[in-house]
């Protein structure tokens, strides 16, 4: 027990002294595993080996980044439930932007709905999966697809209608900056660089 509260700390302790890299490559690798329901036309291995090229389009990285945020949300509640202060974990990309609480609910708000709507999708296609491949199957599967997209691009003009056009313009800049990285460049196209060191086992 005491083990496992010295380790907690540790945690606390290391993500309070600003090891933004660590969460940084956890989104990207979030980003990059998360389950999808069909091929992304916007999301293609890098041709030329420049991070550019390995972006996700602007509606995709609103969405890595709200399931990711939303996944931080729920590791703190469980965390506070436990009687752990993780607001460091739930606040990290709000301090980052610099958002005040009322100015980051609503990406909060998006990132609960968006993941609730994308797991339920996810478990849709699961099980046509798990049912075997047919002509129905796979029709099935493209039209969750775009369900998918659909409930992305709500999301996406929910914020831009409800966020001030400043704060669009920090947020989508944001978002740039954090896929912009070598890192997720070697991650999706490991030829295209060194062999990284993610911490992704």
């Amino acid at each position: 027990m005491a083990i496992e509260r010295k380790g907690e700390q540790s945690v606390r302790n290391a993500s309070k002294d600003g090891t933004f890299a660590l969460l940084k490559v956890s989104v990207l690798t979030c980003a990059l595993l998360l389950p999808t329901l069909g091929e992304s036309q916007q999301s293609q291995p890098p041709s030329n080996g420049t991070a550019q090229s390995a972006l996700p389009s602007m509606p995709h990285m609103y969405w890595h980044f709200l399931v990711y945020q939303n996944h931080l949300d729920t590791v703190a509640a469980a965390q506070a439930a436990q009687g752990n202060d993780a607001s460091f974990l739930r606040n990290h990309f709000q301090l980052k932007l610099g958002f005040s609480d009322a100015g980051f609910a609503p990406i909060r708000t998006s990132s609960a709905r968006l993941t609730a709507e994308v797991q339920a999708l996810d478990a849709e296609a699961a099980a046509i999966r798990a049912a075997g491949q047919s002509p129905t199957s796979t029709a099935q599967l493209k039209a969750l697809a775009a369900a998918r997209e659909a409930d992305i691009n709500a999301e996406v003009a929910f914020l831009q209608q409800t966020l001030s056009p400043a704060q669009v313009t920090a947020f989508e800049a944001f978002l740039t900056q954090l896929f912009s990285t070598k890192s997720i460049v070697q991650l999706r196209n490991p030829a295209a660089g060194q062999p990284t060191s993610t911490g992704v086992q």
